[in-house]
């Protein structure tokens, strides 16, 4: 199950006073005009082109894995997993903002919990319920047995694509069924938080009458006006640290930290695909990019919380950035599988990083707010 742990270090921002005051200190700089240009950027260069990006492939993957129904064969299974990779990859990128839409609508639990509940699995593939109709019992379906982890079960092993003679007709069938939910949820993302959608997606959510019911590329946009859950312009940006904090802290301990202090093989996200550690760095990444204000930006911008805080403290904003460097490297520096290897000591080298990284993002949160 996925579950979000509060690491020791969270525990000592209660006794940490940040005052960002230093021989660097330039004056307070974080002004509502700052704040705005940095909440306008996330929305427009990282949550809408991500959240478009993994709608994209994820309608990729649904049709990938239509496919397979007239031509099966192993090339075909081979591209589906390239493209789940792909979809996964933009989704780890955005759980450094699961806020909005993701938390409202239960769309980051109902795609993304792990493990797999394959005992359950097998059930619903021998019930006749499902064979009539897997695309309406995959609707009705909880978590634990739709979203990423049901596709992984079913197109990889050992970290490899499945053989297509290996996958079962009514394997097949759940898969496509879960690639469609899988999708479904993806496209409301984009539509929760950007001012328009294709045609294509916009027919798909009317049809399945799942329609966002709010905007919230607009409402972060409009941070402190009326009809925006964010009271002010400063509890957006903060908003935006909140959410890069709360990922870190399940990466280190939920992520990374339940396997190798449980010593349980069953806390391990993405085992069958190998992908575990790859999930775990795009999450850095995500973090990484939110706070240099562009997906993927190797520097920052302008508009970026990053640039906010160097104007306040510029040693602690080096700070933050050498943190998000040592942490993408520790997280690399663990052998692969992480399935394989998640007792190996260098694991706990990249909790300790992400904890560290950890207390530099709040004390950049409490740099900005003060």
């Amino acid at each position: 199950m996925k579950k979000i742990f509060y690491s020791f270090s969270v525990a000592l921002f209660s006794l940490a006073i940040v005052s960002c005051q230093g021989p660097n200190n330039q004056g307070p700089e974080n002004t509502d005009d700052n704040m705005q240009a940095i909440n306008e950027a996330f929305v427009d260069e990282i949550v809408v082109p991500t959240y478009k990006n993994l709608a994209d492939k994820s309608l990729d993957l649904q049709t990938a894995l239509e496919s397979l129904k007239s031509n099966p064969s192993d090339a075909q299974v081979e591209a589906a997993c390239a493209l789940w990779v792909s979809a996964r990859q933009y989704w780890e990128w955005s759980e450094a903002f699961l806020f909005g839409a993701a938390s409202k609508y239960a769309i980051d639990p109902h795609i993304d919990t792990w493990p797999l509940d394959q005992t359950r699995l097998e059930t619903l593939l021998k019930s006749e319920l499902f064979q009539q109709d897997p695309a309406g019992t995959i609707a009705d379906m909880n978590n634990g047995l739709v979203g990423f982890h049901g596709l992984e079960y079913i197109i990889f092993r050992e970290g490899k694509p499945r053989k297509m003679e290996a996958i079962t007709p009514v394997e097949l069938d759940y898969a496509i069924a879960v690639a469609a939910d899988l999708a479904l949820s993806c496209i409301r993302l984009e539509a929760a938080w950007a001012s328009n959608v294709s045609d294509e997606k916009a027919a798909i959510l009317a049809e399945a009458e799942m329609e966002p019911e709010d905007n919230f590329g607009d409402m972060m946009k409009n941070a402190g006006q009326a009809g925006s859950i964010w009271r002010s312009v400063a509890l957006g940006t903060e908003q935006i640290i909140e959410g890069c904090k709360t990922i870190v802290d399940e990466v280190a301990m939920s992520k990374i930290g339940s396997p190798y202090y449980q010593e349980d093989i069953n806390n391990i996200e993405s085992p069958h695909a190998y992908n575990s550690i790859q999930d775990f760095y795009d999450n850095i990444k995500g973090v990484q990019s939110v706070y240099f204000g562009e997906m993927n930006a190797n520097k920052p911008l302008s508009t970026s919380i990053s640039a906010l805080v160097k104007s306040i403290d510029s040693d602690l904003d080096a700070e933050v950035q050498n943190a998000l460097d040592d942490c993408l490297a520790a997280i690399n520096e663990m052998p692969k599988p992480f399935v394989l290897n998640y007792t190996d000591a260098k694991v706990e080298a990249a909790i300790e990083a992400c904890d560290a990284l950890l207390i530099k993002l709040e004390e950049a949160r409490q740099c900005i707010m003060q």
